[in-house]
């Protein structure tokens, strides 16, 4: 079975207790790690399936009492230095090919612009390298991380939302469509 690599976000720092009890619940194949308030669980987690790795997971790490998953990395936007990280490419290689000055051209462009450093989608950007390298995308562990994301996200729009029933019917048939 293959190993598939994620990191998951975790709401409250990581107590001694909070890991002992992580640990028990199934988490010994993760390195946590905090920062402030937020805790961090990088696993590295053995199963047949990406989507099986981190349900999994979640389900392991909601099981200690007051512990709630708010997210899945990595993500779908990336830096620059990213880009290089995840290609195996060094960080001079991939501005050469952003800017143009090797390669195909027709780097996708920045999704945002709101840090200093401009974001662009890991699924567009592995779409062009997929064709620059001359293979299939790999779109599946993004939109799969994209999707678990979405759901984590709508979770807590519904848990914090004042209006739960209209927000609720919404989601139902956005997921449902």
């Amino acid at each position: 079975m293959p190993d598939h690599h994620f990191t998951l976000t975790i709401r409250g720092p990581l107590t001694d207790e909070r890991f002992d009890a992580l640990y028990e619940a199934g988490c010994n194949d993760a390195t946590f790690s905090t920062k402030g308030k937020l805790t961090f669980a990088e696993f590295d987690r053995e199963t047949t399936t990406l989507v099986d790795a981190i349900d999994s997971a979640i389900t392991a790490v909601e099981s200690v009492p007051g512990v709630e998953v708010l997210h899945v990395d990595p993500d779908e936007l990336v830096w620059a230095a990213e880009i290089a990280e995840r290609t195996g490419r060094t960080r001079a290689s991939v501005d050469h090919l952003i800017r143009g000055v090797r390669g195909p051209g027709d780097f996708p462009p920045p999704a945002s612009h709101a840090t200093r450093n401009p974001l662009w989608r890991w699924s567009e950007v592995e779409d062009w390298f997929a064709a620059y390298e001359g293979r299939q995308p790999d779109t599946e562990r993004s939109a799969i991380i994209g999707a678990i994301n979405g759901a984590l996200q709508a979770r807590l729009g519904l848990r914090t939302a004042r209006q739960h029933a209209p927000l609720r019917r919404t989601l139902r048939h956005l997921i449902a469509s």
